[in-house]
């Protein structure tokens, strides 16, 4: 399915090197999950941020067009190789690999980096830290893991035409507890129960400032066919 999205939203995922610039593939995506989606789930976990010292099942997923193997690689903040892992098998069918961050890395901000097998390549960077209280993400009033809806295959690709608003209620502890669907139009409606969804699996930082007024967060998904 080949679709433009535009997200309006304080939070970037991807951010390649200028220097490669001319090198990277952008038709390679890539996607950081704070933890493995369940079969069937209408939302995902997209964040910014991994963490060390626990275990969450953080995940990295590619996707590529006429691709035959993957091999994944990921530096830390320093550029030291921290793993590799191979797919021989990767036909560029979106697929989710746990994120092997190895032991003792640098914290700070690592790069990913997704290697076909016939050279072409695209990477992505990540916040990575031993514990989440030792993050910038961590101290700014914004979430460092924010829910995405998941695509509905049933949904023909000349009907991914549209846009979706919503909005979460964030409590003191960085809960998400309310979600309120406020624009649905064209496929957005089709996404309303995927965007509540999204909204409850959201993770922001806690905030005292809020057990007085609770934060509200909106997110804004717009989409065309290419």
């Amino acid at each position: 399915m080949n679709l433009r999205i535009a997200v309006r939203m304080s939070l970037c995922l991807l951010v390649a090197d200028p220097a490669l610039a001319d090198t990277l593939d952008e038709r390679i995506y890539m996607e950081f999950l704070w933890a493995k989606t369940p079969d069937g789930a209408l939302a995902r976990q997209q964040t910014r941020q991994f963490v060390t010292a626990s275990e969450h099942g953080h995940q990295v997923c590619v996707a590529a067009p006429a691709a035959k193997g993957l091999e994944l690689l990921v530096l830390d903040a320093k550029g030291r190789e921290m793993s590799r892992q191979r797919d021989p098998d990767f036909s560029g069918r979106k697929h989710c690999y746990p994120a092997v961050l190895g032991r003792g890395g640098s914290p700070g901000q690592w790069t990913v980096r997704a290697i076909l097998g016939d050279g072409r390549s695209n990477e992505g960077t990540v916040l990575v830290h031993a514990r989440l209280e030792d993050s910038p993400s961590y101290r700014q009033p914004q979430p460092y893991v924010l829910g995405r809806p998941n695509y509905d295959d049933s949904i023909p690709p000349q009907q991914w035409s549209g846009r979706l608003v919503w909005a979460m209620t964030v409590d003191a502890q960085g809960w998400v507890t309310d979600v309120v669907v406020e624009e649905a139009v064209g496929v957005g409606e089709r996404l309303r129960e995927r965007a509540i969804a999204a909204g409850y699996l959201s993770l922001f930082p806690p905030g005292l400032a809020r057990e007085g007024e609770p934060l509200v967060w909106r997110r804004q998904l717009d989409f065309a066919p290419d």
